[in-house]
């Protein structure tokens, strides 16, 4: 039996090595799969097996960690086994190397104590031992449940290969567990409603979750499709009658008896809720049981007021370009590029790589880059008709805001400028904002601008039912941009600006830190943003709007998140007045570092307001 199982990426195999042979200098016995596993033996296989010979998992959680499937499928393990016993942190420790926390996944293990490679080792060791005294046993020795049933069957399956959503797969673990992550998210009702614009993948998602963490739910998986055949009813009555019930009486009540009498772990699914339903039908849609968690997937960011929102974004970049080459298969010379070039094109969407890369496998990459702009030789057809068709039911007014939004793409449109375009029919400008934003389709940014998914953007320029109304859109679109870039700021705006960019030159991390001051640092920042605040409500809303889109990228790209993450862990830690137990996290060295980054987007932000106040006070070269 192993006392400990390292867990790390390859990336950062030479800090692992070190730290495994240190922990082994002091007794502790620790595998680490370089050393541990014998040169003919199946690696997957053999490491699983000695993960549950272990007591405990130390992950190396540096910033690449959780991109690697393999260290995910590990922590995994060792988290559902405490889980299990009652604490889902009872047999993982963490060593973060990294500044901050954020890459840090689930939000349970974030907001536990972890240690750094800068504290002394003697606080990882203190650590270890007393988490070792408190399990004596082998990962093995617990039971976990096997896969769960599906009803209906058959069972969804997820991709076969799923890429990333590491972060997504968390953030619905923990709000369908909301008692594990009370202390950090509050507790509640366990609801999840995954969103995301069409085809993103929330279904994929969901399925992905259930193979991953199918133990947590012995007692099955219930899985229903909103707005299809078989009806909801029929639906129901299936489900009712797998589980027992006469189907005399209503399926629902039929099976919130069967569930009260089973008293086991179970999921309620309901795929593809559709948008802008009223919250009280979609709350009519959660599991007849309050004991069973819910799972709903819809485009409609609203619906998360029943639950826990978990939003499924575009994949980044290098995962978007692997989704692609994984379905390709065999690559010609060049198709590399091609395919980046495809991914740039139409972002992350999922379903338009794939549909982008079936096209690829037919007849080459380089051509489907060629025909992506020909309106004759159309290569989105299925992702442009599901698109144009949500655009369509919000109406011509939807229609024209995307046309508007997506002149300006890939630069985010001030919601001024969309208002000024024309006379908008009374009310319908909002209702579409609404409407749009719902499906996620389009964004707001900051508060003060909007944009779309580059693949909506892609569509809308190519692919537009009525290209003469397109192209008078975006003619208007464009004319707007340019006199408003070329416009100056009235003296009301200007003297705003220039009252805010005085205050930020003079203000820390602007001005060097020195040697302390943390608190005043993170105070100091609080005031900016109460300030900043104060001068937009000043210049009222008939000012033209680019202090304010300065200023609201001010408070909520920079400052809100800074904050929220940097005040209360400073607090925390001041609070506990030392590492607590020897093997607490000390932020002070990452807070220096955090505010140090800050340093070169508030002289951006410096710079911006300079161009409106017509002075250069406080702008210089950012270092």
């Amino acid at each position: 039996m192993w006392d400990v199982f390292l867990s790390y990426s390859r990336s950062d195999a030479v800090p692992a090595q070190a730290l495994a042979a240190e922990l082994r200098r002091f007794g502790l016995r620790v595998f680490q799969d370089d050393a541990d596993v014998h040169r003919f033996d199946s690696v997957s296989r053999t490491i699983m097996t000695e993960l549950g010979r272990s007591r405990l998992l130390l992950a190396y959680y540096s910033a690449a960690y959780p991109t690697r499937r393999a260290c995910q499928q590990e922590l995994t393990r060792a988290f559902l086994a405490g889980q299990h016993e009652g604490d889902p942190l009872r047999r993982v420790l963490v060593v973060n190397p990294a500044q901050g926390t954020g890459h840090i996944e689930p939000i349970e293990l974030r907001d536990a104590r972890y240690w750094s490679p800068a504290s002394a080792l003697c606080h990882l060791l203190d650590a270890l031992t007393r988490k070792l005294a408190e399990v004596p046993t082998a990962m093995d020795e617990v039971a976990l449940s096997p896969a769960p049933v599906w009803l209906p069957a058959p069972s969804r399956r997820p991709p076969p290969r799923f890429l990333g959503r590491t972060t997504q797969l968390w953030q619905l673990h923990s709000a369908l567990h909301p008692q594990t992550a009370a202390l950090t998210e509050g507790g509640g009702e366990p609801v999840a409603v995954v969103h995301g614009f069409g085809g993103i993948g929330t279904t994929a998602l969901v399925c992905e979750y259930v193979r991953q963490f199918g133990a947590t739910v012995p007692g099955g998986v219930f899985w229903l499709t909103a707005g299809q055949v078989p009806s909801w009813d029929e639906q129901l009555r299936a489900i009712a009658r797998a589980l027992g019930g006469t189907g005399r009486g209503d399926p629902a009540d039929e099976i919130a008896v069967a569930l009260d009498r089973h008293r086991s772990p179970c999921l309620w699914v309901v795929d593809g809720v559709p948008a802008g339903l009223p919250l009280e039908q979609v709350r009519g849609l959660l599991s007849p049981h309050p004991g069973a968690a819910s799972v709903l997937t819809t485009t409609d960011a609203g619906h998360a007021a029943l639950g826990t929102g978990v939003l499924v974004p575009e994949l980044p970049v290098p995962q978007a370009v692997r989704l692609v080459l994984d379905r390709i298969g065999e690559l010609g010379p060049g198709d590399h590029e091609a395919v980046r070039a495809l991914v740039e094109e139409v972002g992350g969407h999922p379903a338009a790589l794939l549909e982008l890369a079936d096209s690829a496998r037919v007849c080459g990459v380089n051509t489907v880059v060629r025909r992506l702009h020909d309106r004759e030789w159309p290569v989105l057809e299925t992702v442009a008709k599901r698109l144009l068709a949500d655009a369509d039911a919000v109406g011509e007014t939807g229609l024209d805001v995307l046309r508007a939004v997506a002149a300006y793409a890939p630069d985010p449109m001030p919601l001024g400028v969309l208002g000024s375009l024309g006379d908008w029919p009374s009310g319908r400008l909002d209702g579409a904002l609404r409407r749009l934003t719902g499906q996620s389709a389009l964004r707001l940014r900051g508060g003060a601008a909007l944009e779309v998914p580059a693949v909506v953007a892609h569509v809308i320029r190519h692919n537009d039912p009525d290209p003469s109304r397109h192209e008078e859109v975006r003619v208007t679109a464009l004319r707007a941009r340019q006199a408003r870039e070329g416009a100056s700021a009235d003296p009301t705006e200007r003297a705003a600006a220039f009252r805010v960019q005085v205050e930020l030159a003079h203000r820390v991390p602007v001005r060097p830190l020195g040697g302390g001051g943390l608190r005043e640092a993170i105070s100091s920042l609080h005031r900016v943003f109460s300030f900043t605040r104060e001068q937009l409500r000043e210049c009222g809303p008939d000012s033209a709007l680019r202090f304010g889109e300065v200023a609201e990228r001010l408070m909520e790209d920079v400052l809100r998140p800074f904050l929220s993450q940097w005040h209360p862990a400073l607090r925390r830690f001041e609070d506990d007045g030392s590492p607590v137990g020897g093997d607490a996290w000390d932020p002070t060295a990452e807070l220096r570092a955090a505010l140090l980054a800050l340093r070169e987007p508030l002289l951006e932000i410096i710079g911006d307001l300079s161009r409106i106040s017509g002075n250069p006070h406080g702008v210089r070269p950012v270092s």
